[in-house]
């Protein structure tokens, strides 16, 4: 498995001025995360749909499809809530730049 970089992160250079820098690698990886909070939810949901479609125990109606449906949907939930933090995090790491070595 070879290692992966993600060009929009890995092309910001930390050198110069650290200000600028920080701030636009907050900046891509916030809109990276951001791209991942909307595609895990479109994820999620729709495979919680397909899911839904799948036939279950004939006695039960398929509530039991649906209820693992949701069930697994959930991870997918809990991966979209991992990026919204991410993206969070990106944020507060330049406010705490600015915050602990500009005094602004």
């Amino acid at each position: 498995m070879s290692d992966r970089v993600i060009d929009e992160l890995a092309g910001v250079e930390f050198g110069g001025s650290l200000a600028i820098a920080f701030e636009l690698y907050a900046r891509e990886l916030f809109t990276i995360a951001r791209a991942w909070q909307h595609e895990l939810d479109m994820a999620s949901s729709d495979a919680e749909a397909a899911m839904s479609e799948l036939h279950g125990h004939p006695l039960l109606f398929g509530l039991d499809a649906k209820v693992k449906a949701r069930r697994v949907a959930r991870r997918l939930k809990r991966a979209q809530a991992l990026a919204h933090g991410l993206a969070e995090e990106a944020q507060r790491f330049n406010r705490a730049y600015r915050r602990h070595f500009l005094g602004s």
